[in-house]
């Protein structure tokens, strides 16, 4: 989920058919130019008449500006509210129109008309228009709060967001109380990675307005990014008591918790979140991984059919869904797990390997085998891999491919005693004394009373593993006690 933040909007407000420009005496300068604004001005005193009354913005006093316009098509104040009458009627192109004629006239007319003619202009959706006349407008009156915080809700919604952000900072200048012009700065400032001096201005809002649920989510965010957990789950938990049903919300504040290890208190704002969108495919996954985690294995593997059931598509769900069979001992619903998550997805290593594993358990060698090499091709380093394949091999008689495997393991530096071990046994059934007896010294080396106790063991035996080792001298040197 992204910032959470109301832009300004900037809206079109109804106001009466009436002139801002003060009427001053005409004067004229023939006979003639007297007569005609006379004749003017009476059809737009009639015009004037109907302010007031249900005739007001009707076309019928829009036609006295009219004929005022007519007679004396420079008549400044008719040309402005013939234009506010198109407006309030949201005939938005004639609207525009008689505003630019007055801003021709008198490019001195009342600053006002620019927020004006940029209302027209949006709600044309020409916001380019819109943005030039408040741009002229702030040009004669440049602290005019009400054009600069317009202006950087048409800059935001015209993808100009560097534009926006020095507007808002701009205005915050002027009017530094503005908390929602400060709430925007502060989700302008999130989206376009700034997130420092987003995280400034989110925390100078909550001064001034504690209760504001979204900015004490989007710091909650910021702090996710941050890695901040604490501050995080406190900024949350802040949001959440402002508004304790917001399934995003608690989402969030779960994989905070999960983060910090507390998955009880995860699991609880999962299932929080699960009451308010039930069907929500990942946070039943969540929530199964919080049930897991707290070895609530059948509540888990619940929550984990739910979100398989929403979405049959993520392989995450099938893996862990397997590895719970696993642990419940539901090894057929493991095995059908763990092939539904690699048919999404077959290049998971980790499901290859744990499905081979579970095969190996169930002695099916083959197709252990067959999932162990896979895991190892997709990552030749996969130690792990390595070791079980090695032992599936000795199973299956493969001493060839066995000891090639436990020397993988041994040159990826992840042997262990029993891995020389098992290749000093190989070695020695395969005839190979010298290798067998290197093998064998290194798991003494080791683990020396386990592996000498086994190998004495072993030499009590007729016919023996070690049969081709047991009358090396440097083999009974080895199992002597220091």
């Amino acid at each position: 989920m992204g910032p959470i933040a109301v832009i300004l909007c900037l809206g079109f407000v109804n106001l009466p058919a009436q002139s801002k420009a003060s009427k001053q005496d005409k004067k004229v300068s023939t006979v003639k130019d007297a007569q005609i604004y006379r004749e003017a001005m009476a059809w737009f005193k009639k015009a004037e008449a109907m302010i007031g009354t249900p005739k007001e913005n009707s076309d019928e006093q829009a036609e006295l500006f009219q004929k005022a316009i007519q007679i004396k098509p420079d008549f400044l104040e008719a040309h402005y509210d013939l234009g506010l009458i198109y407006a309030n009627q949201k005939k938005m192109r004639e609207a525009a129109a008689e505003f630019e004629k007055v801003l021709k006239l008198e490019p001195k007319f009342d600053v006002g008309i620019y927020y004006l003619l940029a209302s027209t202009y949006q709600d044309l959706g020409n916001l380019d228009a819109a943005i030039t006349a408040l741009e002229e407008g702030l040009r004669r009156e440049p602290k005019d709060a009400k054009m600069i915080k317009a202006l950087a809700y048409l800059q935001f919604h015209s993808n100009k967001e560097t534009a926006a952000i020095n507007s808002l900072q701009q205005l915050l200048e002027i009017v530094p109380t503005d908390v929602s012009a400060r709430m925007d700065l502060a989700m302008l400032l999130q989206k376009t990675g700034e997130m420092e001096n987003a995280l400034r201005n989110y925390q100078d809002v909550v001064r001034a307005d504690p209760g504001n649920f979204a900015a004490h989510y989007n710091l909650g965010l910021i702090y996710i990014r941050q890695k901040k957990m604490e501050e995080a789950a406190a900024e949350l938990e802040s949001a959440n008591q402002i508004q304790p049903e917001n399934a995003e919300l608690l989402e969030r504040l779960g994989d905070v918790y999960t983060f910090q290890q507390q998955h009880a208190k995860a699991a609880i704002a999962y299932k929080a979140a699960l009451q308010k969108a039930p069907e929500q495919s990942a946070i039943y996954a969540k929530l199964g991984f919080s049930l897991a985690k707290q070895n609530q294995l059948a509540e888990a593997v619940a929550a984990l059919e739910n979100s398989a059931r929403l979405n049959s598509k993520n392989p995450d769900t099938f893996f862990l869904l397997g590895d719970l069979y696993t642990d419940l001992k539901r090894n057929d619903d493991a095995v059908a797990a763990y092939k539904k998550s690699l048919e999404i997805n077959p290049k998971q290593k980790e499901v290859h390997y744990n499905l081979g594993t579970l095969y190996a358990e169930q002695n099916r060698p083959d197709e252990a085998m067959a999932e162990l090499k896979t895991a190892v091709q997709l990552d030749p380093s996969y130690a792990s891999a390595w070791a079980n394949m090695a032992l599936v091999a000795e199973k299956l008689g493969l001493n060839k491919e066995a000891i090639q495997a436990h020397e993988k393991v041994i040159a990826l530096g992840k042997a262990q005693a029993s891995t020389y071990f098992h290749l000093g046994v190989l070695y020695a059934t395969d005839d190979q004394p010298d290798p067998s007896i290197a093998a064998f010294a290194r798991a003494i080396e080791l683990e020396p009373d386990k592996y000498r106790a086994i190998l004495k063991e072993e030499l009590k035996k007729v016919h023996s593993v070690l049969d081709s080792v047991r009358y090396k001298a440097s083999f009974t040197r080895l199992l002597a006690a220091p």
